[in-house]
């Protein structure tokens, strides 16, 4: 047989056992009556789905930075383009003009002369941290 508890702040006020409809509907609709209005959930009015309007405290983040997002996309494509059809990629990407770290210094290394960063560790096993220290 079902049991319906209904309780308020914590605490048992009804208890309906079986399958007595006309008991749960008053025992439901009582319960109603004393939590009493509802009260709002939101301390704003919030937005509606569709509106034009917007609420007071609207964010907004300022005018787009265009520039600055077309500058990282080039340089990007620039960078990848030069480094994907050169022998050299590495040697190709730090001389690239598109190189936003560098610019300005292009690396003028000759053939065989010893370059640093990444492409120093090819070919070479690695083994712990403390390997990497070692020359």
């Amino acid at each position: 047989m079902p049991t319906f508890l209904i309780f308020r702040s914590g605490t048992l006020i009804n208890t309906i056992r079986g399958a007595d409809t006309r008991g749960l509907t008053t025992a439901i609709e009582s319960a109603v009556k004393l939590a009493g209005a509802p009260k709002p959930t939101y301390s704003t009015a919030g937005r509606t789905l569709g509106s034009t309007t917007a609420p007071r405290g609207s964010l907004s983040r300022g005018p787009v930075n265009w520039k600055g997002i077309i500058d990282a996309i080039t340089a990007f494509f620039g960078i990848y383009f030069i480094s994907l059809f050169s022998l050299d990629a590495y040697r190709a990407a730090e001389e690239s003009p598109f190189n936003v770290n560098g610019r300005g210094k292009p690396n003028v290394s000759k053939v065989g002369e010893k370059r640093t960063g990444a492409a120093t560790q090819v070919g070479k096993k690695l083994g712990t941290i403390s390997d990497l220290s070692r020359d």
